[in-house]
């Protein structure tokens, strides 16, 4: 017991002792944790919201019964033909191109924009049946309330409430093809890519409102 206190009243020695229990416990304290790596987790960064690309330009047909509508969209214009008939859309309104423009009344009822908006009507819808033919075209049939319908595209008409609305998508190669309506019309679309612009350049008739 005396050699012991002797040896700890020695200052050199005592901090020889620390010293070496200090450099135990340290190196117990790095064989034990020195390999454990800390998981650090970062919040999940949330997806981009994939913006949805607008179609502003494009060809198409309206086909009601045996009569054909060729139509050229550029952004909000129209260019309508029917034969030798010409028509456009300009500004929220419908002309008949005579020497001049002349107003009219819209010549196709319901003529939308259905292309940029299909997903949103077939968020209001209910697929019927989906059926793949032998040559890989595709039909998506769906209902859809008449009113909700009209809705998206700013219609306000006294219709059914409970008036529902049949239409079918017709995909060839992954692409939208047509679109038939069951109040008596289809939209087949013709062109993408090669879209002539729309000669706007005729002065509008201003006879009948003076």
């Amino acid at each position: 017991m005396g050699k012991v206190k002797e040896i700890w009243n020695n200052r050199k020695t005592r901090g020889i002792i620390f010293l070496i229990l200090y450099v135990i416990l340290f190196s117990y304290i790095f064989i034990v944790y020195g390999n454990k790596s800390e998981k650090i987790i970062l919040p999940e960064n949330k997806p981009l919201k994939e913006e949805k690309k607008v179609v502003s330009n494009y060809k198409y047909q309206y086909i009601l019964g045996d009569e054909i509508f060729d139509i050229v969209k550029n952004k909000d214009i129209l260019y309508l033909t029917k034969g030798d008939l010409e028509y456009y859309y300009l500004n929220g309104k419908y002309y008949k191109l005579e020497e001049k423009l002349k107003e009219i009344e819209a010549p196709l009822k319901y003529n939308f924009d259905y292309y940029n908006k299909l997903e949103d009507i077939k968020k209001i819808s209910t697929l019927v049946k989906t059926t793949t033919y032998a040559d890989g075209k595709i039909e998506e049939n769906y209902d859809v309330n008449l009113a909700e319908f009209l809705s998206l595209f700013g219609v306000q008409e006294e219709v059914d409430a409970k008036e529902m609305l049949n239409y079918s998508i017709i995909i060839v190669n992954k692409e939208i093809d047509e679109i038939n309506f069951s109040i008596g019309f289809k939209i087949k679309y013709q062109d993408f890519k090669n879209v002539p612009k729309i000669n706007t350049n005729y002065e509008i008739d201003e006879s009948e409102n003076e």
